[in-house]
């Protein structure tokens, strides 16, 4: 446990400048100490001070100053009567005077008698004390070095504001640093188990601002590239998918034709009953292998399309495609007594592919004209709004079941519940004609109108 504390970098962080200004204050105060010239200090320097101090104080006070200066000096003080002092010889010292004082003749010759003490008088007068007193001192001549002692003295307060400020210090040395940084691990690991929506802190324009900047971009990037490639994922899904119901489905419609087809000419072979009648039953085979070729045309078309990621582009007129679509099937229409009413601007430039859109838009105009009943009107209109161009087929009188609506662009598809293409084509026009659209980056539409259907393709202009 104490050693998951310690490997914290918040902790290491306020551990290392603490122990460092810890040794910065004492490093400070050793240099102090060695460095520092002498400043030589003898207790006796403070007698003249204290003479001046007796002569402005009251006698009721002068007590306490003489027994302050002895305790705090150590120097031995002497009082005695200027009145009755006799030079070169032993006079009896004052009893009251300071309770510090030196007040026995016993006590007064023994500080005589040693060699070591320095010796002095002074004359002392005490303010409102009318008594002149001579004063005698005893120093053992002892000298100090102020500065080494001022730090000694002072060295407990000095630890204490060393190690206030250096905790202080730290504190917020460690806010400062290591709360960015835990912020930034919290943020990692997120984006490791997979969340980006957790984000960092930017404001700082320092080095970890950038780093917070930095990982914000790497996550976006990330979250935005994952995002693309599930839905790169679901899209091969999807098309694996497609292409497994795409083939079954082919399967399906091509097995009849060549069911039929064996069927004819085993009958012929056979000469059983009507197949007999070789030219008849010549003349169905061949309409059967037309429809196969015809199927397996568009089975090659849509697998292509499907399966090739890029197509051929370049700057396509729809105008010109539908005008010319419009041309080719112009017997059609009239066979069915259909009218064409069309609103088709000019210079309706898309990137595209041309073959291929005109086989898509010409699958929805021959599917609007097979599903329209006979003098139906259907309305074409191609024009640019907002910087793409739409094309509107509108086949009046028609309807789609909603139940079929959602499979239209669905291979092989056929409205009718029988599937059958001998009322429709094969079911891969209109997917062919959504995968074209769809591959030009645009969208195919078709939908109920009141009393009508529409089907509508939208391109990007150039």
């Amino acid at each position: 446990m104490a050693g998951k504390i310690f490997n914290r970098l918040s902790v290491k962080v306020f551990l290392i400048s603490f122990i460092v200004q810890i040794l910065s204050g004492f490093l400070i105060c050793l240099v102090l100490y060695m460095q520092t010239p002498e400043m030589i200090y003898s207790p006796k320097d403070e007698l003249d001070d204290l003479v001046q101090i007796l002569s402005e104080t009251q006698r009721s006070e002068a007590d306490a100053v003489i027994d302050d200066f002895i305790s705090r000096t150590g120097m031995q003080l002497v009082f005695f009567d200027a009145s009755n002092f006799k030079s070169h010889q032993y006079n009896m010292p004052l009893d009251n005077v300071g309770t510090l004082t030196v007040k026995t003749m016993q006590d007064y010759l023994a500080l005589m008698g040693e060699d070591n003490n320095e010796m002095g008088t002074y004359g002392v007068s005490i303010k409102d004390d009318p008594t002149v007193y001579i004063m005698q001192y005893f120093d053992t001549g002892d000298h100090y070095n102020l500065i080494p002692r001022a730090l000694h003295k002072s060295l407990p307060l000095m630890i204490v504001v060393v190690v206030s400020l250096s905790l202080v210090s730290s504190a917020i040395y460690t806010l400062l640093f290591a709360r960015p940084v835990r912020q930034l691990s919290t943020v990692s690991k997120k984006m490791a188990s997979m969340d980006f929506t957790a984000k960092c802190d930017t404001r700082r324009g320092d080095e970890i601002g950038d780093l917070a900047r930095n990982l914000n971009t790497l996550s976006s990037e990330l979250d935005s590239k994952i995002k693309e490639l599930e839905d790169e994922i679901t899209r091969v899904r999807e098309m694996e998918s497609q292409k497994e119901v795409f083939f079954a489905a082919a399967s399906h419609e091509l097995k009849t034709p060549i069911t039929v087809l064996e069927g004819h000419i085993r009958g012929m072979i056979e000469g059983i009953g009507p197949y007999e009648d070789h030219d008849e039953y010549l003349e169905r085979s061949l309409r059967t292998v037309k429809r196969m070729e015809s199927l397996i045309n568009e089975i090659l078309t849509a697998s292509k399309t499907q399966s090739t990621d890029d197509i051929v582009m370049s700057s396509v007129d729809m105008a010109e495609i539908i005008n010319k679509k419009l041309e080719e099937t112009e017997d059609l229409f009239s066979i069915r007594i259909i009218t064409i009413k069309k609103n088709i601007g000019s210079g309706l430039m898309f990137e595209g592919n041309q073959e291929l859109t005109s086989l898509a838009v010409g699958a929805f105009i021959s599917n609007a004209v097979f599903y329209s009943v006979e003098g139906a009107v259907i309305n074409i209109e191609s024009v640019r709004e907002n910087g793409k161009i739409i094309t509107r087929i509108l086949n009046n009188g028609a309807h789609i079941d909603d139940k079929d609506l959602p499979h239209l662009f669905e291979p092989f598809y056929r409205s009718d519940s029988s599937r059958s293409s001998r009322n429709g084509g094969s079911g891969l026009g209109l997917y062919i004609a959504n995968l074209v659209i769809t591959k030009q980056h645009g969208t195919a539409v078709l939908k109920n109108e009141k009393d009508a259907v529409l089907a509508e393709i939208i391109l990007p202009s150039i």
